[in-house]
């Protein structure tokens, strides 16, 4: 059996894009033990520098190898301040046939498309897939416009409800994901089509960055001696605010200064408006000198950012499950992190949890480890362990089982029809 894998550009190093990569790793691995054909299906516009770094390329044996990371411009953040243009109205339960996609799949030769990301190219092709759905917050929390406005939240449920319908396998990253998705498509889908593979985080063999390398992070960054980390895109459902009254908090309760260090992009309307808030927030708070943003960070750096820290600090709203907790822990840091269903079960005991609303909550939090070392290591620790007890086998297993399983339904034919016209 020929298996495509179906990856598109990912400019910006993002949830998708580590989910890409190391979804592309532990194929790689699986590919080298099975009997079926894995391709790389890419579009024309992919500009491939996520596959030549990750050794996926090779010319007449030669391997490729990049000089240079990925070249990112982030204009200012008023240059993005145009709403995006609503496309078309799509009924949820109509499938239309791409039939420049079909034929082009056709001509691939491939009988399964794995899919890495939430698009809709294989069930507009009439061609057996596997998708991941991270979250259902377009339904969970509509008021966070950028899963609902401007038509998203209609592009999420034609593109949720087809894959729901047609897919031979959903993914998604715990049980609380599969609640979800039997909550709101249950009509579509049952459990039998829907596998959980949690997350695992795009740390390899990383190693721990040693004295020289955290050197040469803080000397890039100007970092302060001490700090808390938070990673995000600039959406305003990763709570970026929370964090900024709670050290204001902090301050006006105890005279002390917290700083966090900020990365993350804002290319888009709805980061930069969030982006330009949360300056003025800043401003207005009398912390905006404590608050560190250091753009887009590349990946070398990201251990280095991790390991200084006294620990992350993450208030978002949307779940099930997240990727930096996993890191922080890799990295030996504590985390701080939403009392919210899904996270909540993610964490266990090896982290602080505070209600996402409630910067008191959190500054509470945030001073505690900033005061005690004692917990932080404490917490470190179980976090390590938690995240030995899903180990990098593990999730290669994961995926070669389900890939397996999805193949044999292929060949067997127990995988949903599509319409035999376009609806």
């Amino acid at each position: 059996m020929r298996i495509g894998v179906l990856r598109y550009p990912v400019r910006t190093t993002d949830g998708l894009a580590h989910y890409e990569m190391v979804f592309l790793d532990a194929l790689a691995e699986t590919a080298a033990e099975s009997d079926d054909e894995f391709v790389c299906l890419v579009g024309p516009e992919n500009d491939f520098f996520g596959l030549v770094s990750q050794g996926g390329l090779t010319y007449r044996g030669l391997s490729i190898h990049p000089l240079r990371g990925a070249q990112f411009h982030q204009e200012a953040p008023e240059f993005y301040l145009v709403p995006p243009q609503a496309g078309p109205e799509l009924d949820p339960k109509s499938t239309p046939l791409d039939p420049e996609s079909a034929t082009a799949y056709r001509k691939a030769g491939v009988d399964l498309i794995l899919q890495l990301g939430p698009y809709a190219y294989p069930f507009l092709s009439r061609v057996p897939f596997l998708m991941p759905i991270f979250d259902l917050n377009h339904r969970l929390q509509p008021e966070f416009p950028e899963v609902s406005a401007f038509g998203e939240h209609n592009r999420r449920e034609f593109l949720y409800v087809n894959t729901c319908r047609f897919a031979t396998f959903v993914l998604v990253d715990s049980e609380a994901g599969k609640a979800d998705v039997l909550r709101f498509y249950g009509d579509y889908i049952d459990e039998d089509r829907i596998r959980i593979l949690p997350y695992y985080p795009a740390i390899g063999k990383k190693p721990l960055p040693d004295g020289q390398e955290q050197a040469r992070v803080a000397a890039k960054y100007r970092l302060p001696r001490r700090y808390f980390f938070y990673p995000a895109q600039l959406w305003r459902h990763k709570n970026h605010a929370a964090i900024l009254h709670a050290m204001r908090i902090i301050a006006d309760e105890t005279g002390e200064r917290v700083p966090v260090v900020l990365c993350g992009t804002y290319a888009d309307y709805f980061r930069a408006l969030n982006f330009i808030e949360l300056r003025k927030l800043a401003h207005q708070l009398g912390i905006a000198e404590h608050v560190y943003y250091l753009g887009m960070v590349p990946d070398e750096d990201m251990a280095a950012l991790y390991t200084l820290s006294v620990g992350l600090v993450m208030p978002t709203f949307f779940g099930p499950t997240n990727l930096p907790p996993l890191e922080a822990w890799h990295y030996g840091r504590p985390v701080i992190t939403s009392d919210i269903r899904g996270v909540r079960e993610q964490i266990g005991d090896a982290g602080l949890l505070a209600d996402p609303k409630s910067p008191p909550q959190l500054a509470r939090a945030m001073l505690e480890l900033w005061r005690n070392d004692t917990l932080g290591s404490t917490l470190a620790e179980r976090g390590r362990r938690r995240l030995q007890a899903y180990s990098w086998p593990t999730y290669v297993k994961g995926v070669a089982s389900i890939v397996a399983e999805a193949c044999e339904r292929v060949r067997t034919g127990r995988i949903p029809r599509f319409p035999d016209r376009p609806s």
